[in-house]
């Protein structure tokens, strides 16, 4: 236990000693990205969690008497001598549309989740390729990496908070070093650091960070909304067809006649209504539940069931059934419902399996396909 201790403590110091020791490298600028040395004098300086602080802790198990858990200090920020040490995986992401939205988010939240660095060393002993983000050139030789951290996990924030190094620059260009613009900082990097040796651990870790990374999706946002806010009738149907095996996409159609995007649901959870959830027109909502319903019925589908069959998961029937409702006139619509419920009701097994068959032509996609057949059903059945 005491070499275990001892070790940690180790670990400890050679991380701190790794953040506040390093030799700041000269800066110029890197794909228009400015972050010279007078451009991150106002970085944060103070670097860490302050570690007096305690979680009070009082119950005992059995007779080992329980200590208070400490507040460690492995949150660091990055800076201006810091900075000069940071090398970057060339294949790593870089996408200017992301790295926008990112410096947008951390500019009005802050850095909500630290990024994770290792030793450059172990990097590039796994083959990758890095390179400096101050001077845009690639590492050629190992000795380079020596004493070098490598981001891991945060490579857009890293993007992001120099993008914004440089919007407040200009500002205070623009302004002369007056108004707002004379005191604002950039928002605060921060990250934790992780000692790295071993070429294969460093690569299974990073690979595995990017695979296991899967982003928000808008079913997702969908259901946040339901758990923590007044109930929309659009959204709870949405989610439940979602629940029930449908796409996405397919759900919004199924539900509202149009697909919901996620730029719908993010409106709606900072206070908007898009008009996509308007549920203040029952009728329309009822229209294409009953569509929905009729459908499922007319494939053998009991009611709040499982859905499995893969043409009724994706968009092709219910971008068919929308189009219906979409071009019947308000007195109509109805009447068009009712015709379509009862062409799928009424639907036969060769019918059902001619749909569930069916497939592309030279001419067609299979959409197409599967449309042409509805479009038979349903003149039939006028």
């Amino acid at each position: 236990m005491k070499k275990e201790n001892l070790r940690i403590t180790e670990m400890r110091e050679e991380a701190q000693a790794l953040n506040e020791n390093v030799v700041a490298s000269a800066a110029t600028s890197v794909n228009n990205v400015p972050a010279c040395e007078g451009e991150v004098e106002d970085l944060h300086e103070a670097a860490g969690v302050p570690a007096d602080e305690e979680l009070d802790s009082s119950s005992n198990h059995g007779c080992q008497e329980q200590k208070p858990l400490m507040k460690e200090r492995v949150i660091h920020t990055l800076k201006k001598k810091t900075l000069g040490k940071v090398l970057v995986i060339k294949s790593n992401r870089r996408d200017s549309r992301q790295i926008k939205a990112k410096q947008r988010s951390c500019r009005k939240h802050g850095m909500l989740v630290s990024a994770l660095f290792a030793d450059a060393t172990a990097a590039f002993d796994a083959g990758y390729v890095l390179f400096n983000p101050i001077t845009g050139e690639e590492v050629k030789n190992r000795e380079e990496t020596f004493g070098m951290l490598v981001i891991m996990e945060g490579n857009l924030r890293f993007w992001a908070w120099l993008e914004e190094i440089k919007r407040i620059k200009e500002e205070k260009r623009k302004s002369k070093g007056k108004g707002e613009s004379k005191t604002e900082k950039p928002f605060e990097y921060t990250f934790t650091y992780r000692h790295i040796t071993d070429p294969q651990v460093f690569k299974d870790q990073y690979r595995h960070i990017n695979m296991d990374n899967v982003p928000t999706k808008t079913k997702d946002f969908a259901r946040d909304f339901l758990d923590t806010e007044k109930a929309n009738k659009i959204i709870a149907a949405y989610a439940g067809k979602i629940d029930r095996g449908l796409t996405p996409k397919a759900a919004g159609i199924a539900t509202k006649g149009k697909e919901v995007k996620k730029a719908d649901v993010q409106a709606l959870l900072a206070g908007k209504v898009p008009s996509v959830f308007n549920d203040g027109d029952t009728e329309d909502i009822e229209l294409y539940q009953m569509i929905f319903e009729g459908v499922c019925e007319g494939f053998g589908i009991e009611k709040d069931a499982p859905i499995k069959n893969k043409v009724l998961k994706g968009t092709f029937i219910w971008n068919w059934t929308a189009k219906r409702i979409h071009e019947a006139d308000e007195d109509s619509r109805i009447d068009v419902a009712d015709k379509v419920i009862n062409m799928f009701t009424g639907m036969s097994a060769q019918e059902s399996e001619r749909i569930n068959n069916a497939e592309k032509t030279e001419s067609q996609t299979r959409e197409q396909v599967i449309h042409g057949i509805l479009e038979e059903m349903y003149n039939r059945n006028k």
